[in-house]
């Protein structure tokens, strides 16, 4: 009962929050446009923006899938990847379970994209050779989490929302700029709280990315303890990938004292806070353990989840894998 008390109170909260901040990113783009060309140009603006968020699920996935050279993976490759993910799509309540790619990349990564009845989960090389089958588990819950969330088209409006809030603001400061020796001559006379707010726009309209990201991120990683009635999985895949990124980037970029990156400008949230919050909750929650082979549960997984017909990662010359 408490669990499903601090899961609707949570819910409530992200709703409110993601309201405000659809709420402020239309008014801004429609305030902007209102200013630089009238009700006819903001009507268009915020026309375009509703008309790219309807569309975007229908092209945007192909686009990013070519972007990081992923690859389809049929079920034959990887059967134990495929029931995993059928299990917790069930679970979930979708209708279509997302289909499975792979990047040939060494860093460990794991994406969706798409919309809830043509979704995509895309797992890299690294992730699938570091993990094993429970904290698997706990990475692809937190990612069908964002799929039954809408989670990719929240992100993608506010995205594409703040990409035309820069393209206004440029166009506004260029406008302000011609307008300059109007007023060297004392015929026009600048308005400096609108100006303001055209010049500071685009930084604002990136705050609320940032915080919108932080909000659902911490949204599925309760959503994956939930699928998996165990919060552990993930924070001990939290916990290598944060390792791994941090021994990866020392190595390369060998940091004496790194300074702490404010929070307020991460997309994502501190591992330490998302690790703390699921665990936090692991009382509350019901185990209900996936399914998987008995050679897995020995501790005898495979190397690698993914078998044949696919690109190994290699070096390529500035030294990343790919």
């Amino acid at each position: 009962m408490e669990s499903q008390h601090f899961l609707i109170k949570h819910k409530i909260t992200n709703m409110l929050q993601l309201m405000a901040m659809f709420i402020l990113l239309s008014s801004l783009i429609v305030y902007i446009a209102l200013l630089i060309g009238g009700e006819i140009f903001a009507v268009f603006a915020l026309t375009s923006v509703l008309f790219l968020y309807i569309g975007h699920p229908y092209i945007g996935p192909a686009f990013i899938l070519k972007m990081y050279k992923a690859e389809p993976v049929p079920y034959d490759a990887a059967p134990v990847v495929y029931d995993l993910i059928d299990e917790l799509s069930s679970r979930a309540g979708l209708s279509y379970s997302p289909k499975l790619y792979y990047i040939a990349s060494g860093v460990i990564n794991s994406f969706t994209v798409g919309r809830q009845d043509n979704s995509v989960i895309a797992l890299s090389d690294g992730i699938l050779r570091s993990l094993n089958y429970e904290e698997l588990a706990g990475v692809i819950g937190h990612e069908i989490s964002h799929i039954k969330s809408n989670d990719v088209r929240v992100m993608m409006f506010a995205d594409i929302a703040g990409r035309i809030l820069k393209v206004l603001s440029l166009l506004g400061q260029v406008l302000i700029l011609l307008s300059l020796p109007l007023m060297l001559i004392g015929d026009f006379n600048i308005n400096w709280l609108p100006f303001l707010i055209i010049v500071f726009a685009p930084l604002l309209s990136d705050l609320i990315q940032l915080g919108l990201s932080r909000i659902r991120e911490y949204e599925a990683d309760i959503g994956s303890a939930m699928l998996l009635g165990d919060a552990r999985p993930l924070a001990s895949a939290l916990k290598k990938i944060d390792e791994y990124e941090h021994n990866y980037l020392s190595s390369i970029f060998s940091p004496v004292n790194k300074i702490p990156e404010p929070s307020l400008l991460r997309t994502h949230p501190k591992t330490g806070e998302r690790i703390s919050r699921l665990l936090a909750m692991q009382s509350e929650i019901k185990h209900t353990p996936v399914k998987h082979d008995q050679e897995i549960l020995s501790g005898n997984r495979p190397h690698h989840y993914i078998v044949t017909g696919h690109r190994k990662p290699r070096r390529h010359f500035n030294g990343f894998w790919y």
